[in-house]
């Protein structure tokens, strides 16, 4: 779950944001990454995957290396417009009613997909330019139910063409979608993982 905000306004860069969309494109489908809600408030996409590391959650959830999970990552598309002045008030206030939109929608999509029954979190990726900032969003996502967990596999996991290669990718997107928020990007350094149960997204999100 990259935490690069992004949205699909005129930019200038033409070229630039057919290019990098085919590619993210490309990469989606090759990844097995896809869509569970129809809804245009919806920021997130959903990846099939294993946990790579063990963790207990604090709702007494285990989730144990080779569980399956759903790997969230961002609609950079669907994300609300950024203004020339940056993150406002209102603007974070539409991020956080989408979140809950698209976490309701999860929960909904969940219910209705038995091959997913034996699912038992959600999990996501944070990549930030400052121990600080990571620090931060760690706090604001725990608003919504997620655990911030260290990711112990992170360095053996990925090297660093592959890490390079991914940040390269996020700069890319956020350059095709929000050039405001460029000017801001910068190579992420700083790593964490976020997790969510199945049993904490029933609980506060199912209708």
């Amino acid at each position: 779950m990259s935490v690069e905000l992004s949205e699909k306004r005129g930019s200038g860069l033409a070229w630039l944001e057919y290019a990098v969309f085919k590619l993210d494109s490309w990469l989606r489908r090759r990844q097995g990454i896809y869509e569970y809600s129809t809804d245009a408030r919806c920021l997130f996409r959903i990846e099939l995957g294993r946990a790579d590391q063990a963790v207990t959650l604090s709702d007494g959830t285990q989730v144990r290396s080779g569980d399956p999970v759903l790997v969230l990552h961002l609609w950079n598309e669907n994300i609300p417009a950024m203004r020339q002045e940056g993150p406002t008030v209102a603007w974070a206030r539409q991020v956080s009613r989408a979140i809950h939109t698209s976490l309701r929608e999860l929960a909904r999509y969940l219910q209705q997909q038995s091959r997913l029954d034996d699912i038992v979190a959600l999990c996501g990726d944070m990549h930030l330019g400052s121990a600080r900032q990571t620090r931060q969003l760690a706090h604001i996502v725990a608003r919504y139910g997620f655990e911030a967990v260290e990711d112990g596999n992170a360095g053996r996991r990925r090297g660093a063409l592959h890490r390079i290669g991914k940040s390269i990718l996020i700069v890319l997107l956020v350059a095709a979608t929000n050039p405001i928020a460029l000017r801001s990007t910068i190579l992420r350094r700083y790593h964490r993982r976020v997790f969510l149960s199945r049993a904490t997204l029933e609980r506060r999100y199912r209708n």
